[in-house]
């Protein structure tokens, strides 16, 4: 068994049998194309055992304090597949190990979009969505203690993603200076700006386009592309989450034990 394959026997392993890792052994992968061919293996034998296909990506670390964390100039992107797109606004605790909450974007392809696609061609081929994101880690209490190489072999520890009712956006100026405000129970628990996202989400949907078209992957029409949180992430806890966001609309999560 080559070391890719004993990485993702280990996180397929810690999903199936819900006992999460101490860490991984990331000795010998030296930089983001060997730390993202192990994603791409545990993608392939998760899609494999699931009987899944690809429905999207998600897009982490896309504000500089969270880029600091993991000591990276540069965001990360995960790979969405069909069982992490929550359907109704219900989420179990338990179904967890460790995780956390965020207020983003989602942009719905409608199109299928060409390599290295201009932020013109992103908006004509999309729609925008209210979302929230739930990052998850195969591996105990890994926020902020993982390695750059232990989050993106981890799928960029992807966990759910919750999306509301998409709208049309002709341009993409309408997404620099978006406020939301994260409620948990009625009570305000975070506000954040979509300027913390690479200045615009637009921009982070930019980025993962170039990378995708650099590895041969593409956007396709269907597929829905969590852009990157508007707020410092926060532990996710049982209760009702409402996030309202300007323009957008807001999204409503219940979590329970």
């Amino acid at each position: 068994m080559t070391k890719t394959q004993e990485i993702v026997t280990a996180l397929l392993s810690a999903r199936e049998e819900r006992k999460p890792l101490t860490a991984l052994d990331t000795k010998g992968f030296t930089d983001s194309k060997a730390f993202y061919e192990v994603q791409d293996e545990y993608i392939h034998r998760k899609l494999e055992s699931e009987n899944e296909r690809i429905t999207g990506y998600k897009i982490s670390l896309t504000n500089k304090g969270l880029q600091d964390v993991f000591h990276t100039d540069d965001p990360v992107y995960g790979t969405l597949t069909e069982e992490t797109l929550v359907k109704e606004g219900e989420l179990r605790r338990s179904d967890f190990f460790d995780p956390l909450l965020e207020a983003e974007l989602m942009f719905i392809v409608t199109e299928d979009i060409s390599a290295y696609a201009d932020p013109v061609e992103i908006i004509g081929k999309t729609m925008i969505a209210p979302g929230l994101e739930i990052p998850d880690s195969r591996i105990k209490n890994w926020f902020p203690k993982i390695s750059i190489g232990e989050l993106i072999m981890d799928n960029a520890v992807t966990g759910k993603i919750l999306a509301g009712k998409p709208i049309k956006v002709n341009s993409g100026t309408l997404l620099d200076n978006l406020s939301v405000t994260l409620y948990h129970d009625g009570e305000t628990v975070a506000e954040g700006q979509s300027s913390f996202v690479l200045e615009n989400p637009l921009n982070a949907v930019v980025w993962l386009n170039k990378i995708l078209s650099s590895q041969g992957k593409r956007l396709q029409k269907g597929m829905i592309i969590s852009s990157g949180t508007f707020i410092s992430p926060i532990p996710l806890k049982v209760g009702t989450y409402r996030a309202v966001f300007d323009v957008f609309g807001e999204v409503v999560l219940e979590v329970v034990e």
